[in-house]
């Protein structure tokens, strides 16, 4: 049983009606990101993805560095297991950011490429 949108069984507004199909197409433009391409974007997101490539990386090689210090007996590799994690995440974070930059700009000339073509007047046709 069908009822037409302004009979009076209908009880929903008009303009609530297509809110569930508004409301299906804005979440499939707002779909999940990964880290890299929240790097890429940049912005608030891409910034605290970076921070959490940081702490991560810091935290798991200490973990890392903390079972191999009971293991052999020693206490410095945690420390240079929370100093290699950091880093990895500093340069993980790079790259992903160089990726985004290398495709968003334009290949630019060389020196030499520029020296040549800025002389004077244009060149002679052969």
């Amino acid at each position: 049983m069908s009822s037409a949108p302004n009979e009076p069984g209908d009880r929903r507004p008009r303009d609530l009606r297509g809110m569930s199909t508004r409301m299906r197409d804005n979440a499939r433009k707002e779909t999940l990101h990964t880290a890299g391409e929240l790097v890429e974007r940049g912005g608030l997101g891409g910034g605290i993805a970076v921070l959490l490539y940081i702490v991560v990386g810091a935290v798991f090689w200490s973990l890392v560095g903390w079972f191999l210090d009971h293991l052999l007996g020693t206490r410095w590799i945690v420390i240079a297991g929370a100093v290699f994690g950091a880093a990895a995440g500093v340069y993980l974070g790079y790259l992903h950011m160089r990726d985004a930059l290398n495709r968003s700009t334009a290949p630019q000339k060389t020196p030499s490429e520029t020296k040549k073509s800025s002389g004077m007047g244009p060149e002679p046709r052969v």
